[in-house]
């Protein structure tokens, strides 16, 4: 297992499955550690999910919805050969809990193609700190190891911390066809 301190502007180390994990100290000095999600994260993950606000759940899946179906909820638990996702969860040891998920990124590899598609979301208190760079940063890294080149994902206009996201991480931003309302995110891992 890989375990590291590392300031929120430092690109994570390379991450190989194997040694998948590490921890991260963000810029308001809380700590999180960032793994590959498992099968046995459907709980705190429905848990995840439910504790979103529906505005954020809106930028995430582009509508309105109050939870997620639990058959979507099985599948982003499932390892694929052709995607990864992490989570970011915080200790509650001390306090006697299971640890708390409080951010999940992802990716789905295009078939037959160099790109993926991926998404992001992080809890409504845990924003603004540098956990969706870091997050990012390591899916990044993860889609490099497995020959992806590049990553994109449709963001909502309105989704400010998304397009500042893509601004800071070098990513390019364009109209999405057929949506006045949808920008299409494109970053070169």
């Amino acid at each position: 297992m890989l375990s590291s301190q590392l300031p929120p502007s430092t690109i994570a180390p390379p991450l190989e499955p194997a040694h998948d994990v590490v921890r991260v100290r963000l810029t308001d000095s809380r700590q999180v550690t960032i793994r590959p999600i498992l099968p046995s994260d459907l709980g705190p993950l429905r848990k995840f999910f439910t504790a979103l606000s529906r505005a954020t759940l809106r930028l995430r899946f582009h509508s309105s919805t109050n939870e997620l179906p639990e058959h979507l909820l099985r599948e982003f638990t499932l390892v694929h050969h052709d995607h990864a996702a992490f989570v970011a969860e915080i200790d509650n040891s001390g306090a006697g809990q299971a640890p708390t998920l409080v951010a999940e990124a992802r990716f789905v590899r295009n078939a037959d193609s160099e790109s993926a598609e991926f998404a992001l979301v992080v809890a409504d208190n845990w924003r603004r700190i540098g956990l969706g760079t870091m997050l990012t940063r390591i899916l990044a890294q993860r889609a490099r190891f497995t020959g992806v080149r590049r990553l994109c994902g449709d963001v909502l206009e309105d989704n400010k911390a998304m397009r500042g996201l893509a601004h800071s991480l070098g990513a390019r931003l364009s109209r999405a066809i057929g949506s006045a309302q949808t920008l299409r995110l494109s970053l070169n891992v």
